[in-house]
């Protein structure tokens, strides 16, 4: 039977299962099932779909101001959305863009710490650390709530996961119970009753000095060793649900990202023009460098001391997909990376790069060119501009889809937008923010973009082919 000749309220229930991509793909190439996929009912499914509202960091939704929508408007209210609000370098608060203040009151005595909460990716959580009173701290910012608190020592680095599809945190640090002694530690807690429990708890002997936590996501851990009083370090992997663990190059530890089963890295071409190359390697490939974590105090330490320091480089291992950071045709070196999901299509990644040309070999200047650039410069300066810049910076968009088999098979990394930008600070634009406050409260702030027009929207530059169906809606 074909599949277009199922039910409407079946295939309406399918279509709601999907993400925006697929919806506008069928819509675009299946007249028959055009007027489903344009239906205010599953549109309406899309825009409350916690997937697309957390990878866009949006506010609480108002489901019944939602209802009263057409499905023209809530398709042009995902155009917007998906706008950026700009640089906060730019505009301070960005007023002049579409923002909803949430605003939650916590006790003074965490306050005193604000400088350390951060928001939690899709900006529903706050994690606070109190220096005051040695605790860790998840606040709901919609319930404007306390969900969790856990005893810790003063100036502990902790980084948390929230996992895909459920309520559930995973939290990840070192305890020091011992001044001879860390312990690394990872805690998983439900974010509706805020019940936590233990998964995970190593201890490591005196020799390791110091640890890092750097990420953790799903059943991997990242985090820099320093297992000795002077510069051993080493960036370790650990699996933590099956207690294994691989040590990586020092060399690897700048820009090294974890998204569900692939590592992130970035490293220098050895030949020219020597550029950066974004590289994404499957965990997989890690699959004969495991070793066991001992049960002893000393199994970790020990291990790392032996191996070392015979690491494994990333782009030494079968890397599954890879891309030169260039701009204009020009090399590039790696800045800032950040990774989000995407909003339009379940499972992929947009990764931002803010890049940066490597200098130019130093060479002799004639006479007759330090006159010309004396000229230029003067020139510029008469009419309010200034000298182009030596060095060109930029941000880079790239999206990543994983392998839809184990073979690897649809896996690709491709770049989909890069735009100029005088300092890295214009390329920062977040769309949640937590300005500085006075008082015993935390002001959260969701800054959404407009779309304005063809020029302004970003939907097509992100997505050429999803991007430019959802504008011709």
């Amino acid at each position: 039977m074909p599949f277009e000749a199922l039910g409407e309220d079946v295939l309406l229930k399918i279509f709601c299962f999907c993400d925006i991509s697929t919806v506008l793909a069928v819509s675009a190439i299946n007249k028959a099932l055009r007027r489903i996929a344009l239906s205010k009912q599953l549109w309406l499914s899309l825009v409350l779909d916690p997937r697309f509202r957390d990878a866009l960091d949006l506010p609480p939704p108002d489901r019944e101001k939602l209802e009263c929508l057409s499905t023209e408007e809530l398709i042009a209210l995902v155009k917007n959305a998906l706008v950026g609000p700009g640089s906060l370098w730019d505009s301070a608060h960005d007023v002049t863009c579409s923002a909803t203040l949430t605003s939650i009151r916590i006790p003074f005595n965490y306050m005193e710490d604000r400088s350390g909460a951060r928001l939690l990716p899709g900006a529903r959580y706050i994690f606070l650390r109190s220096m005051t009173q040695n605790r860790l701290c998840i606040y709901d910012v919609w319930s404007a709530r306390c969900i969790w608190e856990h005893l810790a020592q003063v100036y502990t680095m902790c980084e948390v996961d929230l996992v895909p599809g459920c309520a559930i945190a995973r939290v990840f640090f070192v305890r020091t119970e011992d001044p001879n002694a860390l312990t690394l530690h990872v805690e998983e807690v439900d974010l509706t009753t805020g019940a936590s429990h233990e998964v995970f708890d190593f201890s490591l002997d005196s020799i390791v000095s110091g640890v890092m936590p750097w990420v953790i996501m799903g059943d991997f851990l990242l985090a820099t060793v320093l297992y000795s009083r002077f510069t051993d370090a080493v960036l370790v992997l650990i699996n933590w649900r099956a207690s294994t663990f691989v040590s990586l190059s020092r060399t690897d530890f700048f820009h090294v990202k974890l998204i569900p089963g692939y590592i992130l890295s970035m490293y220098q071409d050895t030949s020219p023009p020597h550029g950066h190359i974004l590289v994404a390697t499957a965990l997989e490939a890690f699959s004969d460098h495991w070793q066991s974590l001992t049960d002893d105090g000393a199994g970790l330490a020990a291990q790392l001391k032996a191996v070392f320091p015979s690491t494994i480089r990333i782009n030494g291992l079968n890397i599954t997909t890879q891309e030169r950071l260039e701009y204009s045709g020009r090399p590039m070196r790696s800045g800032l990376v950040c990774v989000t999901s995407d909003p339009l299509c379940a499972g992929a990644y947009n990764i931002s790069v803010y890049a940066f040309q490597f200098p130019e070999p130093p060479r002799r200047v004639r006479l007759m060119e330090r006159i010309g650039n004396r000229i230029l410069g003067m020139a510029g300066a008469a009419r309010g501009t200034e000298a182009p810049s030596v060095l060109a910076q930029a941000v880079l968009c790239y999206q990543f889809t994983p392998a839809v088999s184990a073979a690897g098979e649809g896996c690709s990394l491709r770049l989909v937008s890069a735009r100029r930008v005088l300092h890295q600070k214009q390329g920062h634009c977040p769309r949640a923010i937590l300005p500085l406050s006075k008082g015993n409260w935390i002001d959260v702030v969701y800054r959404e973009g407009k779309c304005t027009g063809a020029g302004r929207c970003t939907c097509a530059t992100i997505h050429p082919f999803v991007g430019s169906i959802l504008l011709r809606l």
